[in-house]
């Protein structure tokens, strides 16, 4: 076994890879989620409120389409209606008069758009390699970005929306290609600490993007520039990636010696593109316990994260009255240690794997349950003891809960791509199926449960998300799993048979010794001392041949002179070698 090339080296490729693929989930990320920000920016709430107002005194209106804020001076806990004071319109000078519904339609387009090519995906990345697809998926991301400004003010919300739409047909495509990327490129002990990384993309876009955005918008560029700097950031990762990422570590023309060794020995063989691609054993993937432990995860998780995504900020202002700095910085410094956290834990898990102190099942049902029941915990405390009167308190709580949501990545997210690295592609796009319908479900959820932002309406979403926590985390931890299922060696082993037979073929005519013999016949070399002894007589070695020894045999059921080529290095069961021997023509 080759010694272990560092990970985090100057010269490691794989580092290389993986902060390519972190940057690049944080430019999708913030062309996606930016326009949260930018939407106040572009949208003139002064004319929404005298609209609104005029609705409403024609009885016509049942809610509130105006931007405000509750006024909290000198300490008072208090809504503007306790205290007496005026609530006011908060403008920054928009020019679109865009209301709550058209908003909301358009921020729903990427997960519309994302539900149609999610499933899909994992054909295209099957057939294709997985870092071409990714630079497709996210230049579509750029065109929509840079166009979104001209069609927001020539052509309306519709076209917004349908853009955004095209923009989520891209989404379909990220996560299950970065995955497959990870898990060609990084042996098991270290996934956990891989995806820390990549995944460090999306909360680097949560953190860092609003300040800049703001700052764009209040700059004479105006809301506009928002977008072409979100374009131009992605146009930069895309050129990059294109000259100097790959799919596979095979593939890499620069590498040093050892860390090629180490990773062609630790992680998945390369698979030839040229040949029909192995079919996928989808009644296994889809009755596997494990798997489907991962995919109810992969909704409840997905739904609570976009609640807090879309949501924490209505929550610090109807709750805990914060006016709309604090309201940024508070919905900032939790990101900050989940990304903290997220890389701490990683690294620690993946040493005590490589130290045998933790198996790969332990690693991630302790990481899982670590984030599931610390995060119960948290929302239990919010729901019964923070309101407006410790706003301090609340925001140390949030940023214990978002330092426990870290875990998840070396959860129940590195068990998906430790089940069957064989089939990554495929269960990443099913497991992506499930997380979009978990991030639609989220409005619904929250619209039933949150219908005037009363403190009590927030215990209830709070104890519910607990229990939903309790639930999950407890599923996982029965059923979950972070090894190679007993399916998938199965199947790992019959697709690299299947692979060597079929470029053993390509030999064709075994010329050795001056014997030439034009049908050669494989079988497996522990197979000699059973099924070649019931039927074959070896005579003579004629020589070495692609993947194993060629001898020269006497049939016995037709008593003519054959080749016979030997695969060395397999012990498959019976059952794969009746396989075998059906491929090799040779009845069993």
């Amino acid at each position: 076994m080759p010694n272990k090339f560092p990970l985090f080296h100057p010269f490691s490729r794989r580092l290389h890879i993986i902060l390519l693929c972190m940057v690049g989930f944080f430019c999708t990320t913030f062309m996606r989620i930016h326009f949260a920000l930018t939407m106040t920016c572009m949208v003139n709430s002064t004319a929404l409120a005298v609209r609104n107002e005029a609705a409403a005194a024609a009885g016509n209106s049942n809610f509130s389409l105006v931007e405000e804020i509750d006024l909290v001076t000198n300490g008072q806990c208090g809504s503007a209606e306790d205290t007496g004071q005026q609530k006011v319109v908060v403008d920054y000078g928009g020019d679109l008069v865009w209301t709550s519904y058209e908003q909301n339609l358009i921020f729903s387009g990427t997960f519309w758009g994302s539900l149609i090519t999610v499933l899909p995906s994992m054909f295209f990345i099957e057939r294709f390699s997985p870092r071409h697809v990714l630079q497709l998926a996210v230049a579509a991301y750029i065109l929509v970005t840079v166009i979104t400004p001209f069609l927001a003010t020539h052509f309306g919300y519709f076209s917004v929306f349908l853009a955004r739409v095209g923009m989520g047909l891209g989404e379909g495509f990220i996560i299950p290609t970065n995955n497959a990327i990870i898990g060609n490129w990084f042996p098991s002990a270290e996934k956990s600490t891989a995806l820390s990384i990549f995944t460090l993309g999306n909360q680097i876009a949560s953190a860092g993007g609003s300040p800049v955005v703001a700052a764009l918008c209040a700059s004479d560029l105006g809301w506009q520039a928002t977008f072409y700097f979100a374009g131009i950031l992605a146009t930069i990762w895309s050129i990059i990636w294109f000259f100097t990422a790959s799919s596979h570590p095979s593939k890499v023309k620069i590498m040093t010696k050892k860390e090629r060794e180490y990773l062609l020995a630790n992680t998945m063989k390369k698979i030839n593109k040229s040949k029909k691609s192995p079919s996928v054993p989808y009644a296994k993937i889809l009755t596997s316990p494990a798997f489907l432990a991962q995919l109810q995860c992969q909704f409840f998780v997905n739904m609570v994260m976009t609640l807090f995504q879309i949501y924490l900020p209505a929550y610090f202002k109807e709750v805990l009255h914060l006016g709309v700095i604090a309201n940024g910085t508070f919905t900032s410094i939790p990101n900050i240690f989940n990304m903290i956290f997220k890389i701490v834990w990683g690294i620690g898990i993946d040493k005590l794997k490589e130290m045998k102190i933790l198996s790969n099942t332990a690693a991630v049902k302790i990481s899982h349950g670590f984030a599931s029941y610390g995060g119960a915990f948290t929302l239990f405390l919010l729901a019964f003891f923070v309101d407006c009167s410790n706003p301090t308190t609340a925001l140390t709580i949030l940023c214990f809960m978002y330092s426990t949501m870290g875990t998840f990545v070396s959860g129940f997210y590195t068990s998906l791509l430790s089940l069957a690295p064989q089939y990554t592609a495929t269960m990443s796009a099913i497991s992506m199926f499930c997380a979009m319908i978990g991030r639609l479900s989220t409005p619904a959820v929250a619209s039933l449960l949150r219908k005037e932002g009363s403190t009590s309406e927030w215990q209830n979403i709070f104890i519910g998300l607990a229990l939903a926590h309790i639930i999950s985390g407890s599923i996982f931890v029965i059923f979950g799993s972070g090894d190679l299922q007993d399916w998938a060696k199965i199947e790992e082993k019959e697709r690299e048979l299947k692979e060597k037979l079929r470029e053993s073929e390509e030999f064709g005519v075994v010329e050795a010794e001056d014997v030439k013999i034009e049908r050669i016949a494989t079988l497996m070399s522990f197979a000699i001392g059973s099924l070649i002894k019931k039927r074959f007589h070896v005579t003579s070695r004629l020589g070495k041949g692609g993947y194993g020894t060629v001898y020269k045999v006497t049939d016995t059921q037709d008593e003519k002179a054959k080749a016979m080529k030997v695969i060395e290095g397999f012990d498959p069961d019976l059952t794969e070698i009746k396989n075998l021997q059906a491929l090799a023509n040779i009845p069993y």
